[in-house]
């Protein structure tokens, strides 16, 4: 059944059957920007809730209280969908280590992987092309206002060298015969999906992000600044109509920083030989908090932090959405652990313990701590108001509250090696 649903969905042609069989069937469509398309995967998934939260089932299943947040994700992706200026910057992902940042990010990039099997979700490629850029860029410059008058679409964007290449080479400039294709979005197969991890600084180049010349291919062409000798295999190609998820950013280099922060900015990358490369994609960055701090301390850094949106990814402060993390974890453990019997409470009382250590007293002290557990989590608690609750969920009085404490990973590795004890021992549990 899945075989055949991807033979259906398969779509190939020159770009003249292209635009009598596709483009007049989904303009709006074939036109996307990576935002738009990300905004349009996030709304198939999602729907409001009513209470001001969206409900989303990209990632009910996965991410517990952490609401805020994801609603602060799904308003950038709106912005940026909508054209404003908040599509140039780059999106970082803050928060505590295990505090849910780097599955947000898995969880978008699985759900553009099955987005882009659907009808709606339909993305089409210049055949072959590196960078698998949008047909439209085929239309010359002089023909793209009678393509808006026609279509009501604006096209941005130019062939990449290589195809500029290839278009004179293998088809004497006749774009119309052009080969064009449907593709779809797979992290495994470095297809709309970039990822790229910082490692050692003193060895880290820049090629990984926007490939080097192929020496193999050098011979073959007899000129280095030929398009056709230099490898893309960098991670921004990878990601290009797609995403771009830049692990741990704050560790890269400066220079890594900039030409990210560029790319988001002007949708282009310029690499030695080559004119401007222009890529459409969306940079998905995560750090921890103990980087950030360091990245604010340095102030060459103002103008890079003036180019981003942070979001906060901090800990639940609701010990039922805590607990129902533990439950996922355990879920998935070995069935070693899985099978060990845990008191009814148990994850409850480790929840409330974790809540504990991420609040804060603030400046209020007759608020105690076990009274914002129990507000955090919705309940009732005698002798507050509603505009108390309001304010203590609002965190007016400890904005950091979230940031640090136990994570669940830290509760998961206790419970798990108190269960391991006791199998060792061979008492029940």
């Amino acid at each position: 059944m899945f075989t055949r649903q991807h033979r259906a969905g398969h779509w190939s042609g020159t770009f003249a059957q292209f635009m009598e069989q596709v483009l007049p069937r989904m303009p709006q469509q074939v036109a996307r920007s990576s935002h738009q398309y990300i905004w349009d995967m996030i709304r198939a998934t999602c729907a409001d809730g009513g209470d001001g939260h969206f409900r989303c089932r990209l990632f009910g299943e996965d991410l517990f209280g952490i609401d805020d947040a994801i609603d602060r994700v799904v308003d950038y992706f709106k912005a940026a969908a909508a054209g404003s200026e908040v599509g140039r910057l780059l999106l970082l992902l803050l928060g505590p280590p295990s505090g849910g940042k780097s599955t947000l990010v898995i969880l978008l990039k699985r759900g553009l992987e099955e987005y882009s099997y659907t009808d709606d979700g339909a993305l089409y490629a210049i055949g072959g092309c590196p960078v698998r850029e949008s047909p439209l860029h085929l239309i010359p410059h002089t023909l793209r206002a009678s393509c808006r008058n026609t279509y009501g679409i604006d096209i941005s964007g130019d062939i990449c060298p290589h195809y500029r290449a290839r278009l004179e080479d293998q088809y004497a400039g006749d774009f119309m015969q052009m080969p064009v294709e449907r593709f779809f979005v797979s992290e495994a197969g470095r297809s709309a999906i970039g990822t790229y991890a910082p490692h050692d600084p003193t060895t880290a180049d820049l090629a990984d992000l926007v490939g080097s010349v192929d020496l193999s291919k050098v011979a073959q062409y007899g000129d280095e600044g030929d398009p056709r000798a230099w490898s893309w295999s960098g991670a921004v190609y990878a990601a290009s109509r797609g995403v771009l998820e830049m692990i741990e950013i704050l560790k890269v280099k400066r220079e890594f920083l900039y030409l990210l922060l560029t790319l988001t900015q002007e949708k282009n990358v310029k690499v030695s030989r080559f004119p401007l490369i222009y890529l459409d994609e969306t940079i998905l960055a995560h750090t921890n908090l103990a980087e950030f701090r360091r990245f604010l301390q340095k102030s060459e850094n103002e103008a890079l932090l003036d180019r981003m949106v942070i979001i906060q990814v901090p800990y639940t402060l609701n010990y039922k959405e805590e607990a129902r993390i533990y439950e996922k974890l355990i879920s998935s453990a070995a069935p070693a652990f899985r099978d060990v019997h845990l008191d009814p409470h148990v994850l409850h009382a480790a929840a409330v313990f974790a809540i504990l250590s991420r609040s804060q007293d603030g400046d209020d002290k007759e608020v105690e701590l076990v009274k914002k557990v129990h507000i955090h989590a919705n309940e009732e608690v005698d002798g507050m108001n509603r505009a108390d609750v309001r304010r203590i969920k609002e965190k007016d009085k400890a904005p950091d509250e979230g940031l640090a404490g136990v994570s669940p990973r830290f509760v998961i590795n206790a419970l798990s090696n108190a269960g391991c004890k006791v199998q060792w021992n061979g008492k029940p549990g």
